[in-house]
């Protein structure tokens, strides 16, 4: 990834390469484009360094680091507007991956509630 920062949504100014602008100086969080900022100032967002290149996070790593965020989460709701969104279609291929990931069956919930 060029520049590295960029893992971490930091990326170049406009119209330069120089200086390489942490995630906090960029325009993405400073006017909370996708809600970066919202969820930083409310404490939930952690960056951890793995070992490996760019989308080849080993899946111990992923264990350790991603599944425990989504553990305690309830599922999302299932209506004709949702399953008709191409959106859906990629969020239930990544349930799925999790799923594979931590050895649950197609039947079991990935996101459940906890009483």
């Amino acid at each position: 990834m060029i520049p590295k920062e960029t893992a971490w949504f930091g990326y170049y100014p406009d119209v330069a390469f120089n200086p390489v602008l942490t995630v906090q100086e960029t325009k993405l969080y400073k006017e909370d484009w996708i809600g970066l900022k919202t969820l930083d100032e409310a404490g939930k967002v952690k960056f951890v360094n793995v070992l490996g290149n760019d989308l080849q996070i080993p899946r111990s790593d992923m264990k350790k680091y991603m599944v425990p965020y989504l553990a305690d989460q309830t599922a999302a709701p299932t209506g004709h507007a949702l399953t008709e969104s191409s959106s859906y279609e990629w969020i239930s291929r990544v349930g799925y991956f999790f799923k594979d990931l931590i050895g649950l069956n197609e039947n079991q919930p990935l996101l459940h509630t906890m009483y």
